[in-house]
């Protein structure tokens, strides 16, 4: 298994209700129709009004948010991630997506990690 995670900001400007369900109701199903499936594909937003900065996380740190939506998206193997990415290489499919991305991200915000999951029993 594969655990691709994205920080990523809304464009300036676009209230978080439009953010969401541009992403949702846009996004998401050109990404389905352009890319080889995830596993999972799961958006975490940030919710409105809400900080989680108690007691020794408070104490001299900005409380402004770095990134809006917390994107995870699993696939069953590194040869599946790797095959989405060669989609992403086809210079047509790539446009499509960074064009789109265009209309409601921050692209220059967007940080992508490969993650290995750990959990607790």
């Amino acid at each position: 298994m594969l655990k691709l995670v994205s920080l990523m900001s809304r464009k300036p400007g676009m209230s978080m209700p439009d953010f969401r369900r541009y992403y949702e109701e846009r996004h998401v199903p050109l990404v389905a129709r352009l890319l080889p499936p995830a596993q999972d594909y799961r958006r975490n937003y940030v919710a409105e009004g809400s900080s989680h900065r108690t007691g020794h996380m408070a104490e001299g740190r900005p409380t402004d948010r770095a990134f809006d939506v917390l994107t995870e998206l699993t696939y069953e193997s590194r040869e599946a991630y790797e095959r989405v990415v060669a989609a992403l290489s086809d210079p047509e499919v790539g446009r499509l997506v960074a064009e789109d991305e265009e209309r409601f991200l921050d692209r220059a915000s967007v940080r992508s990690y490969v993650v290995e999951e750990v959990r607790s029993p």
